[in-house]
């Protein structure tokens, strides 16, 4: 596969809006130490496709799945903001309430923690309750519901609150899993529900 050192339309059209737009308005997240470097391909594949697995999950009232595939993402939403904000040789942990506190400790908002942990919390507990007989599968409908709204608040605490403001084609940079982001318009569409 060859590749032009020429920028594409959608390249001139980027640097435009970074060098044109307010400061602020876009930020590139580096994905460096996130896991994706290795599989950059298969993971924006699965990535496209992150929302109709979720819609297809809830809609056909598979809620492990649900929660699963929620939790994946706030994890590799908190690994992101892990490798944004942490001082050099500082590794991240792989399980996730020792991530959370990390992530805690590099400026993650206690109100965004203490819902993480809480959550964690109720999915281990649903999860593995509900073959053991203490919980039933309405409880993780609710775990489901929760996990919904937490990760659309971490995903908009991460880009709001991480990354690199842009302001010149020469600060944008190719690297696996980067991503150059409108800031208002990302949040907003994780909000709206239009992404996940």
């Amino acid at each position: 596969m060859a590749f032009s050192s020429e920028p594409s339309p959608t390249d001139l059209e980027l640097w435009d809006r970074v060098e044109n737009e307010p400061p602020g308005t876009f930020k590139i997240l580096t994905a460096v130490g996130a896991g994706v470097e290795a599989y950059i391909q298969q993971h924006l594949k699965n990535y496209a496709e992150l929302q109709s697995r979720i819609t297809h999950g809830a809609n056909a009232g598979c809620f492990i799945e649900v929660i699963s595939i929620r939790l994946q993402v706030i994890d590799f939403w908190l690994r992101i903001y892990f490798a944004n904000q942490r001082a050099t040789n500082y590794d991240r942990r792989r399980e996730f309430g020792a991530l959370v506190s990390q992530c805690h400790a590099l400026g993650l908002s206690d109100d965004v923690t203490s819902r993480l942990l809480a959550f964690n919390r109720t999915r281990i507990d649903a999860i593995h309750g509900y073959v053991v007989g203490t919980t039933d599968y309405q409880k993780l409908e609710q775990a489901a519901a929760v996990a919904d709204s937490l990760l659309r608040d971490v995903v908009v605490f991460v880009v709001s609150n991480s990354g690199t403001v842009v302001t010149d084609r020469a600060q944008l940079f190719a690297a696996p899993g980067a991503m150059v982001v409108h800031v208002e318009g990302f949040c907003r569409d994780v909000r709206s529900g239009v992404r996940y």
